[in-house]
C-alpha cells in the first residue's frame, strides 16, 4: 500500500470518528430552518449551509467543558468566538473536501492573503453580526471593531454565563454574509469561527479549550481541545448554480477558506472581567484566566 493512499485511509477513518464524537466538541449546527434552499441539505449532512448573502441566524453548539471526563463538576463560564471580518481577515489554505472533513492539524494551515479584499478585489468578510443571550449564558458582550467600509461590527463575541458540563446550548448569532461575486470562480465559500471555551471547578485552577484551525502566538496546542485535526466551527456558502453559473473558464469551481488572522485571534480570543452590575468588561489574556480560582459553586 503506498502513502498516499495510507494517508487518505487514516484521513477518511478519523473524519468518522470525529463526526461520531462531534458531541464533545464545540461545532456550528445547521439552519434550523430554511437558509436560501439548503435546508433539506443542511440537516441530511447535519452541516451548515448557507446561500451567498444569506441574513439570518448561526448556531455555535457548546456541549462538554473544558477536558471533559465522566461526572465532573467544571463548568463552562465564557464562550469567546471570533468573527472572520474587516480588513484584516484572510484566505486561508484550509478547506473541507466534505462536511466533517476536517483537514490534519499538521502541516499547520496558511494564510494566503488578505480577503477583505482578496487579490480579485472581492470582499469575503462578514458583513453584520448580531449576538443574542442564551439561558445559560444571561450576558453577550460584542467586542467591537470596523468593516472593510469603516462601519462598527463584533470582531469577537463573548458570552458570560454558567454552562453545565452536562448540558448542552446553542449560542445564536444573527449573521450577514456577502454574496459571491458572478464574475468570479467560486463556488463555495467556507468560513471558520476560532473560538474557546473558558471554564471553572471549584477549588481549581481554571481551564481552556481552544477550537482553532492551528497554534497561535497566545494559543499553544496545549490549550486546544483538538489538535488531532484543524477543529473550528465551520460555515458553507454555497453558490447557486442555476441562477449564478460559473463562467466557462472556471471548470469545476474553487473552494476558497475565510479566518481571522493570527494576530486578531489572538488579540480578540480572551476572555473577559465583569462588573458585578455586569455593565462593564475588560478583556484578559488567557493566562490571566488560567490563574484564577473558583471559590464557590456561584462564583
Amino acid at each position: 500500500m503506498n502513502n498516499t493512499l495510507t494517508l487518505q485511509i487514516a484521513a477518511s477513518v478519523a473524519s468518522a470518528l470525529l463526526m461520531a464524537n462531534a458531541q464533545s466538541h464545540m461545532f456550528t449546527n445547521f439552519p434550523v430552518y430554511d437558509r436560501g434552499g439548503l435546508y433539506e441539505q443542511s440537516k441530511e449532512a447535519e452541516w451548515p449551509y448557507y446561500k451567498d448573502g444569506a441574513f439570518g441566524p448561526v448556531r455555535f453548539n457548546v456541549q462538554h467543558a473544558c477536558g471533559h471526563t465522566e461526572g465532573s463538576v467544571v463548568s463552562t463560564k465564557q464562550v469567546a468566538v471570533v468573527i472572520p471580518t474587516s480588513t484584516t481577515v484572510k484566505r486561508v489554505n484550509t478547506t473541507l473536501s466534505g462536511p466533517w472533513n476536517f483537514p490534519n492539524f499538521e502541516p499547520a494551515y496558511q494564510e494566503l492573503g488578505p480577503a477583505s479584499p482578496d487579490a480579485n478585489g472581492y470582499d469575503w468578510a462578514v458583513q453584520f453580526v448580531k449576538p443574542h443571550a442564551h439561558a445559560a449564558f444571561g450576558k453577550v458582550y460584542p467586542i467591537m471593531g470596523k468593516t472593510s467600509t469603516g462601519e462598527d461590527i463584533p470582531r469577537a463575541m463573548i458570552w458570560v454565563g454558567d454552562h453545565p458540563d452536562t448540558n448542552d446550548a446553542d449560542l445564536l448569532s444573527t449573521m450577514f454574509f456577502p454574496e459571491i461575486p458572478a464574475a468570479s470562480c467560486v463556488k463555495e465559500v467556507q468560513y471558520f469561527f476560532p473560538s474557546a471555551q473558558f471554564c471553572s471547578t471549584v477549588g481549581q485552577p481554571n481551564s481552556v479549550s481552544g477550537w482553532l484551525l492551528g497554534t497561535t502566538g497566545e494559543w499553544s496546542k496545549e490549550m486546544l481541545g483538538e489538535s488531532t485535526v484543524q477543529w473550528s466551527l465551520a460555515v458553507s456558502m454555497l453558490r447557486d448554480l442555476k441562477t449564478k453559473p460559473l463562467p466557462g473558464n472556471c471548470g469545476n469551481g474553487e473552494i476558497i477558506g475565510i479566518y481571522p488572522s493570527r494576530e486578531d485571534i489572538d488579540q480578540y480570543l480572551r476572555p473577559v472581567s465583569v462588573d458585578k452590575k455586569g455593565h462593564k468588561i475588560q478583556q484578559k489574556s488567557v493566562d490571566w484566566w488560567l490563574k484564577q480560582r473558583q471559590k464557590h459553586h456561584n462564583d
